[in-house]
């Protein structure tokens, strides 16, 4: 059963009672249109016919005042009697023709209107008694209304209304036939003048006639049988109007009781359901207020103006942590509890739902409200973080989408636990990954680097301990530890320990955004302390392996005592290079000659090793570009890194890092420390090329869009430059835009 069909089977007695009333309704109005019409009818030919009274007896006396006129000589009688013989006659004629027939004729406001045929047998009895008097009765008015004696009163008078003539028109020709012109007067008064006896002979005969009695009535006098008969016409019709008015008021009272009827069935049956619609409505919302009152779930519907509705699950508000106002905009809750690039796209996900572009089953997967992650406060003042799933489901009536149910679940535990396991899955497989590495790794690289990380941590801890009294003695500090941080992190992406590669990224962001802030604070500086007991927890957790991986292995020699020809660093070096290529979707090929580094002390190789990693990161990131970029410059797809060291003499050496990437380009440099706001627009025209370039070795500038694990905190070759002065050396730079960059550090081992 369809809507439309259920909806008519619900209202089935009302809708009878609704189309029962409005067919007795109609049935009413007809009948009582069709007695009014003819009421007007009744009231015409009542009129009329007591007009016909009067007109019998208006043309006797106006044949009597005529002939007294003419004894006496009084031409103006006999003027005014003439005129008052012929309206008299032609109407009384016209209107008696009309009862008889149905014509039309002059009314009693002296206009034309249409008089219908009389509709019984004794009104159509009296109208032929009267044609019985009347028609001779004419033969003898007629010589005395025209001078012609057969041109007036023919049948052109007896027009009747026909289906080819309009109503107006026939009012209109009939006006015009029945006025009575001066011309037409001035014949008959000259009639008169020309043949006075024959006119009182005519006019003689027809007083006889009206005064004379008549051998077919027992009235004395023609006339007043003509009267007799239209008193007993008009009593005739009064009697059929009463009739009528009578069966409109049988019929008007029938159809008022049958309506009172009509209505309070429909009262009575309407109230009953009601009633049993109220009691299941009342049911139904009591139901609908228990699941609401149960339910753990935030559950709501969401209209087209994305406003909430009335009724939704008492839950909602502690899920979301707001108060909820029933039609409410749902929007300023969302946006106030979601960041904002999944508001607006949580935006564009409920325009596409509450359209009927799409099918609901495409788009679910697009839902950005899962797993939002929101900040709340507990009742201690200390901020959480939540996560709450949306899931939207649309509301389908009459075919159309109305609305949207909308249910909140609060997934904290779930994702906390989620990422629990997840994290303690990675976390297994990192050490796994980092103890089967360190197994396969130089054992002697390895162990160098295991103790230089916990001489860095010690160098770190004695700065630490030093009191900072000001912001600018705590950023000096938070510099410093920042270059042993990335040495440290390039350290191990070098040696492939991701453990300590990731944890030092990470310390590293939380470190560029403290050297953001406009001024560092004491608290800040104890976040960092929280930070680096994190790096000596990893750096004690690596080294145990280390010492029991030496044990194992039986790993006793040292730096002094290798045979190779190839240093193990170089390895090292091209994975890192490969590694950072493969991130970025680059191509490189790596040529290392370290061979000097074993003829060098201990501490400088760990310098050049620190900063071949941040010159080789600075030149895949910075320098080398994408393959088809490349191509684009006439260069192959593959790029080429080299690395090389050099004995010149006399203790001097000559360290070296060459790429044939984009170069450095001094205008690019300009244009990206202006849009940083790193320098201002004249600073920036004002300084040379040599200068622009020398920025790049400041703290904290760096020339990448967004930061990641290789670059963009501004750290790399401030690091360089550091160890460089450490080494006692110095540093040539040589760069031509689109062919290559190359860092050449001099330095001595002689001191």
């Amino acid at each position: 059963m369809d809507d439309k069909s259920s909806i008519f089977f619900k209202y089935r007695k009302i809708i009878l009672a609704v189309i029962l009333f409005m067919v007795a309704d109609a049935i009413v109005i007809g009948i009582n249109f069709y007695n009014t019409y003819k009421a007007d009818e009744s009231a015409v030919s009542i009129n009329l016919s007591g007009r016909q009274r009067m007109m019998s007896q208006r043309m006797t006396k106006a044949l009597l005042t005529m002939d007294r006129s003419l004894e006496t000589g009084d031409e103006d009688g006999v003027k005014t009697s003439l005129k008052e013989l012929t309206l008299t006659v032609r109407r009384f004629d016209r209107t008696l023709m009309g009862f008889r027939d149905g014509a039309m004729v002059t009314g009693g406001d002296d206009n034309p209107t249409y008089l219908t045929q009389v509709d019984t047998d004794k009104s159509r009895q009296f109208v032929a008694d009267a044609y019985e008097i009347w028609t001779p009765y004419m033969k003898w008015l007629k010589p005395l209304l025209n001078g012609d004696r057969e041109s007036f009163l023919d049948e052109r008078f007896k027009q009747k209304l026909t289906d080819t003539q309009t109503l107006e028109e026939v009012k209109n020709k009939f006006k015009a036939e029945e006025a009575f012109t001066d011309e037409e007067f001035a014949k008959k008064l000259e009639y008169i003048k020309n043949d006075p006896d024959a006119f009182r002979a005519d006019l003689k005969a027809a007083v006889d006639f009206a005064l004379e009695k008549n051998p077919t009535h027992s009235e004395p006098q023609n006339n007043r049988a003509v009267l007799k008969l239209m008193n007993a016409l008009t009593t005739d019709l009064e009697h059929v109007a009463n009739e009528r008015a009578a069966t409109l008021r049988i019929v008007l009272v029938v159809g008022i009781l049958f309506a009172l009827f009509n209505f309070s069935y429909t009262v009575v049956v309407s109230i009953r359901d009601l009633i049993r619609g109220d009691r299941n409505l009342a049911q139904a919302r009591k139901e609908t207020a228990e699941i609401l009152s149960t339910v753990r779930e935030g559950l709501f519907l969401l209209d087209k103006e994305k406003r909430i509705g009335t009724q939704f699950s008492e839950s909602l508000p502690d899920i979301l942590r707001r108060d909820i106002v029933p039609g409410s905009d749902f929007l300023p809750h969302l946006e106030a509890i979601a960041p904002r690039n999944i508001y607006e796209a949580a935006m564009d996900y409920i325009d596409l739902l509450l359209g009927d572009r799409v099918k609901e089953a495409l788009v679910t997967s697009l839902n950005p409200l899962t797993n939002v992650p929101v900040l709340a406060t507990d009742v201690r003042g200390n901020t959480q973080t939540r996560y709450l799933s949306f899931f939207f489901n649309r509301v389908v009536a009459e075919e159309k989408i109305s609305h949207l149910l909308v249910t909140v679940q609060d997934v904290t535990d779930k994702v906390v636990l989620t990422q629990q396991v997840e994290q303690a899955k990675n976390q297994a497989k990192i050490e796994v990954e980092t103890l089967l590495r360190l197994a396969s790794s130089d054992f002697d690289s390895l162990k160098q680097f295991i103790d230089g990380v916990g001489e860095s941590l010690a160098q770190i801890n004695e700065k630490m301990s030093t009191p900072h009294d000001d912001s600018r003695e705590r950023l000096h500090t938070l510099n410093y530890i920042m270059r042993i941080v990335h040495s440290v992190k390039g350290e191990a992406a070098a040696l492939g320990i991701d453990v300590l590669e990731a944890y030092a990224h990470e310390c590293e962001k939380e470190m560029v955004a403290m050297r953001e802030e406009d001024s560092l604070s004491g608290d800040q500086m104890l976040r960092l302390a929280v930070l680096l007991e994190g790096f000596y927890q990893r750096h004690s957790s690596l080294a145990q392996i280390v010492s029991r991986l030496g044990n194992a292995l039986g790993k006793t020699q040292t730096a002094g005592e290798w045979t190779a020809q190839k240093h193990p660093f170089a390895d090292h070096i091209t994975a890192l290079a490969q590694r950072i290529a493969v991130d970025h979707g680059k191509q490189i090929e790596v040529s290392c000659q370290f061979e000097r580094f074993f003829s060098l002390p201990k501490a400088t190789t760990k310098e050049l090793q620190d900063i071949s990693i941040q010159l080789v990161r600075n030149a895949m990131t910075h320098g080398i570009e994408v393959p088809n970029k490349r191509t684009v410059n006439n260069k192959p797809p593959t790029g080429a890194l080299s690395l090389w060291c050099e004995y010149l003499g006399h203790g001097q050496y000559t360290f070296t890092v060459r790429d044939d990437g984009c170069g450095i380009v001094p205008e690019r440099l300009r244009e990206h420390f202006v849009k940083k706001n790193i320098i201002s627009p004249e600073e920036a025209a004002a300084l040379s090329d040599h200068e622009i370039a020398n920025h790049l070795f400041q703290p904290g500038i760096s020339t990448s869009e967004a930061a990641d694990q290789d670059s963009g905190h501004g750290i790399g070759l401030d690091v360089v430059l550091e160890k460089v002065r450490d080494m006692g050396g110095y540093m040539l730079v040589k760069s031509r835009p689109n062919q290559f960059t190359e860092f050449s550090i001099q330095f001595s081992t002689v001191h």
